[in-house]
């Protein structure tokens, strides 16, 4: 038999060539700001903390517990569906600064508008909620229907 040192796959200059040609094509400052966005995108896209929501029960009713810190009652916007509620926080931000140095006005408008959605248990009256908003505490009240016991006989 022949000696196989010879046929093993050796480096050859055009794979380090490719390699090298690759790492500088990400590394290069367009690619690798986009890959930095891509990242950044995916990685705090959906981190922002939602709207912070408590459940608790009593023995006649149902509440829902959201807390909203320097947000206006007229923002808050609150849906039933089905077994389902629905409250919505609506944040509208515009700035205007004038530099008058240059005389330059620049505007800027933001619009951030969150939403949670929260199953509701069968056993509530849903068409008699109720809420309340005051220094940043939203509760909504659902009373309990009643739920008669039956008597099992001998």
């Amino acid at each position: 038999m022949k000696d196989n040192k010879d046929k093993l796959p050796q480096n050859r200059p055009t794979q380090n060539n490719l390699m090298t040609s690759i790492d500088a094509f990400f590394s290069s400052s367009p690619i690798k700001g986009m890959l930095q966005q891509m990242d950044n995108f995916f990685g705090h896209a959906f981190t922002e903390a939602s709207l912070p929501v408590e459940t608790q029960e009593t023995t006649g009713e149902f509440i829902v517990i959201c807390k909203l810190p320097g947000i206006k009652k007229e923002q808050i916007t609150i849906e039933t569906f089905d077994r389902y509620l629905t409250i919505g926080v609506k944040n509208e931000q515009q700035l205007e600064t004038i530099d008058e140095t240059t005389s330059f006005i620049s505007n800027s408008y933001s619009m951030k508008h969150h939403k949670r959605t929260i199953p509701i248990p069968p056993y509530v009256k849903l068409n008699a909620l109720q809420a309340n908003y005051r220094d940043g505490l939203l509760q909504i009240r659902i009373p309990k229907k009643n739920i008669k016991q039956i008597k099992i006989d001998d």
